[in-house]
């Protein structure tokens, strides 16, 4: 039976296929279209009831949600209430739950103890804000598509001082299978019933099932077992299980909660030791925080009291949310008008840009008398706009994120725009950047003869332009990147060493490019000479297309068809290294068979690189300094002030399983000097 709000708008969310469903709230993919991007949406439909009962208890938890801004817990949207529904927008993972996950398949003890660790991040910096969760469990983790984990749904927690209780004395909210024993004997809770559930999950993800029977629809067994009854060894069900780490888990399901791990933290750390990693490892995406959230009008109606307690977690978020989001910035004529003005008060850019001139980061550090000009311009609805490659990688999304905390940090607007690799995306979200007021623009180009109409009408207007690359001359625009050649260069040198020693000299290389961006066909031309100058044996089958987790895939999976052979492969990004590994994987090809030497260093690249699974060495691009670079551009052009046209970020370091235990790095080449 088809859904009934298929098709349907929710505020500004165009509902468009169902997700999931719970007892309270059904999760739909929405569509946002005045910004362009998908969206995860909670709905909850409402009855007659006591609405402002219920407005009331959710303001009293308005500082909950304020509080929690991690990198391991989901980021909400906006959030609105109408005649029919609560609903409340959030970031939307393309992973699905961890509770999914562990339905598909067995979870590897590494990559248990890495997910385990991110979530326990999130928690624990809920714990540091005086929150307790008391609702965790699988379906409450979301993962994105490169495998990261984001703890969500803290509707049902409550603060631990203060007078911040959400239910009445004795009341039992959450899901009793994950639950400790306090929790269900209805007694005051402090962080460590959090702990007991991570140690129900954590038993889950070992185990492959619960500590205790849930096939019965008795709740009161349920109940009695955690209350009464030690939890069977998970050896029983998986013998696999390591001694080390069942004595984790065993010690987080204590009935005592005195006899349990003090912190989430403490917890993570005993676990990566147990299963052989640095007690504090783990990897860290660095989602970009939303930027322009704002609240949707909210209607008086009355709801049941039964949305007051139990389960109404997502709808608790509602008005909490309104602390953390801010009003949405509708463009208007007047604001176009200022946009306008701006541009046309500050000097030719073509004046301003100095063409062919090159300088480093460190050279384009803006005084404050720039950042107070650079606000002036923007006024009260400018804003600069970051055109986005993509936001599916850890390296494109920390890189946004970055850009926003800088511009906040100089007081300065700013809005990202998702193209999501998309070529022709990327001219319409340019085009509407520009209808929206953006005074300035910095551009992650995908293909720059598409952009060309766009880039001279922004150079006509006076726009100051930002490239997210090092090649693209012209249209008065600043190009800030790594030297390409040079990033690509230093891991082809380490690849050509792992040839000779180890190899005799040959291999069957197959390298993953972009061809449709120059910058990093130059990039993929450093991996390849510097691999044949010190093994010129080596063999190069051919070069594919890689740069995401997509793209990679589909080319391997393509040659893996074809019985293409090869056991090396190098790569301009680890995105695509992942997409490379995703295929390798289906294809039952083994770790110890085909040997990958990437660039950026993202925490997943690092997590491989420790467990020898594949990835044998990565380069750790400048992800904070470029996007200085990059905002310290735009801040010297809104201020009217000269600058090089090219800006070079030197590459970091090569990361290796060595470095990562010893905690030293393997020097990179060099920047050149720029010219003078």
């Amino acid at each position: 039976m088809r859904d009934s709000l298929i098709g349907r708008s929710i505020g500004d969310f165009v509902v468009q296929e169902r997700l999931g469903q719970g007892a309270m709230a059904t999760v739909y993919k929405a569509f946002e279209a005045s910004i362009n991007r998908h969206v995860a949406l909670k709905v909850i439909r409402l009855d007659e009831g006591e609405q402002e009962e219920f407005k009331l208890r959710f303001a009293r938890e308005a500082e909950v949600i304020a509080k929690l801004e991690n990198l391991h817990i989901l980021p909400i949207y906006a959030y609105g209430i109408n005649d029919e529904f609560a609903f409340l927008a959030m970031r939307w993972l393309k992973g699905g739950s961890l509770s999914e996950a562990l339905k598909r398949s067995s979870i590897p003890l590494d990559r248990t103890a890495v997910i385990f660790s991110q979530v326990a991040q999130g928690l624990a910096f809920a714990h540091s804000k005086g929150i307790i969760h008391r609702d965790l469990k699988p379906s409450n983790i979301m993962m994105d598509d490169g495998g990261n984990a984001f703890l969500t749904d803290f509707g049902l927690a409550k603060l631990t001082e203060g007078s911040g209780e959400l239910t009445h004395s004795g009341t039992i909210v959450g899901t009793p299978a994950y639950m400790s024993p306090e929790q269900l004997r209805g007694e005051p809770l402090d962080h460590r019933s959090d702990i007991y559930s991570l140690g129900v999950i954590l038993y889950n993800m070992v185990a492959g099932r619960l500590p205790f029977d849930t096939n019965t629809a008795d709740l009161v067994s349920i109940i009695y077992q955690h209350l009464e009854k030690p939890p069977t060894s998970p050896r029983e069900f998986n013998p696999n299980t390591p001694p080390e780490v069942e004595a984790v888990i065993m010690k987080a399901l204590q009935k005592d909660r005195a006899a349990r791990y003090n912190t989430a933290t403490e917890m993570a750390q005993a676990l990566n030791l147990a299963v052989g990693l640095p007690a504090g490892s783990s990897s860290h995406l660095q989602p970009i925080k939303p930027l322009n959230l704002y609240v949707s009008s909210v209607t008086r109606k009355k709801v049941q009291p039964r949305y007051l307690a139990a389960a109404g977690g997502v709808l608790m978020v509602l008005i909490v949310a309104a602390v953390v989001l801010v009003t949405r910035n509708t463009q208007t004529a007047a604001a176009q008008q200022a946009t306008e003005t701006a541009a046309a008060a500050l000097p030719p850019l073509d004046t301003l840009v100095q063409t062919g001139k090159s300088a480093l980061a460190e050279e384009i550090i803006p005084d404050s008398a720039a950042i107070i000009e650079a606000k002036a311009r923007l006024g009260s609805s400018g804003f600069i706009a970051y055109i986005a490659c993509t936001q599916a990688t850890a390296f494109h999304a920390g890189l946004a994120r970055d850009l926003g905390d800088l511009a906040r940090k100089k007081g300065l607007m700013f809005r990202v725009y998702d193209s999501e690799t998309d070529e022709y995306k990327e001219v319409t979200l340019f085009d509407k950047a520009r209808a929206e007021g953006a005074t300035a623009m910095i551009v992650c180009p995908l293909d720059i003869n598409l952009l060309k109409a766009s880039l001279e009408s922004a150079r006509a207007a006076n726009i100051p332009l930002i490239f997210q690359a090092n090649d693209f001359f012209g249209y008065g625009a600043v190009n800030v990147g790594g030297d390409n050649y040079l990033l690509g260069l230093a891991p082809g040198h380490f690849a050509g060493r792992l040839v000779r020693d180890e190899m005799d000299g040959k291999a069957q290389v197959i390298i993953l490019d972009f061809p449709s961006r120059e910058d990093l066909v130059v990039r993929a031309n450093g991996l390849e000479d510097g691999l044949k100058e010190i093994a010129p044996d080596a063999t190069i089958i051919g070069r594919y297309t890689g740069a995401t987790r997509e793209l990679g895939k589909e080319s391997v999976t393509k040659l893996l068809e074809e019985n293409v052979h090869f056991n090396f492969i190098l790569s301009i990004n680890d995105a695509g290294s992942f997409g490379a590994i995703d295929a390798m994987v289906e294809a039952g090809i083994k770790p110890d068979e085909v040997t990958i030497i990437s660039i950026d260093a993202e925490p997943l690249a690092q997590e491989y690189i420790l467990k020898d699974h594949f990835i044998r060495a990565s380069v750790e691009s400048s992800n904070e300094l470029l996007a200085e670079s990059m905002m310290n551009a735009t801040v010297k052009l809104l201020a009217g002030e000269t600058i090089a046209e090219s800006i070079l970020v030197p590459p970091k370091d090569i990361v290796t399983k060595e470095t990562l235990q010893q905690g030293t790095a393997v020097t990179s080449t060099p920047s050149p000097t720029p010219e003078a």
